[in-house]
């Protein structure tokens, strides 16, 4: 057929047909976007990046513990309070319990019934790096045997002559009013200053007078 034979009938049935299917294009494309506004509803970019971090951390290698490394000097009245708490727990729940031998040597009980080991800061530094070296070989969950035999055969044995040495000069001899009679702090009666000539030759250096 011509388009010069085709009616008027035959017009309008093909503007029909193209109308139909402009109004089915339009209901498809009114389900395509009632279904990507749903999809935006569940936040799919953030659930898929929250997805990928949890299956990251689930395929990581757990990260150890890290023990804090305690630093006498610079802790407040408080921190020393708390510093000291745990310290004496580990002390007396731990050391004195499993290795009485080493805790009775190293704190000064195999010369008398009390001990001034309290009152050295030196001892205070050896037990607090013996308790920390006890966690990190007990503790940690990435430790072995090694890390254990390590500790018995090297670390503890060493601390305990640290703290021999330190309390050697001590012959407790407790009184009424004097508990720890017969301390001795290593310091006493010496004369620590820095030299005077050393001063002035650090002075000497500072100012040029001197060649470095």
């Amino acid at each position: 057929m011509s388009e010069r034979s085709r009616g008027p009938a035959d017009s309008s049935r093909d503007v029909l047909a193209v109308w139909e299917k402009t109004r089915d294009l339009g209901n498809r494309l009114d389900g395509v976007n009632e279904r990507l506004e749903t999809l935006e509803g569940f936040d799919l970019p953030d659930r898929v990046a929250d997805l990928a971090l949890t299956v990251k951390k689930l395929t990581e290698k757990p990260e150890a513990p890290k023990f804090a490394v305690w630093n006498w000097n610079a802790m407040t009245a408080q921190s020393q309070a708390q510093a000291w708490e745990i310290l004496l727990d580990w002390t007396m729940g731990t050391f004195r319990v499993r290795y009485p031998r080493s805790f009775v040597e190293m704190l000064g009980y195999d010369k008398a019934a009390v001990s001034c080991w309290h009152l050295h800061p030196d001892v205070v530094e050896s037990l607090t790096g013996l308790m920390f070296s006890w966690n990190w070989a007990f503790n940690d969950p990435e430790s072995g045997p090694l890390r254990v035999v390590e500790w018995l055969g090297r670390w503890l044995p060493d601390a305990v002559r640290q703290g021999k040495f330190i309390l050697d000069p001590c012959k407790l001899n407790p009184e009424p009013n004097k508990p720890y009679e017969g301390h001795k702090n290593p310091l006493e009666n010496k004369k620590t200053d820095p030299p005077p000539d050393l001063l002035q030759h650090l002075h000497l250096l500072k100012t040029g007078e001197l060649p470095s």
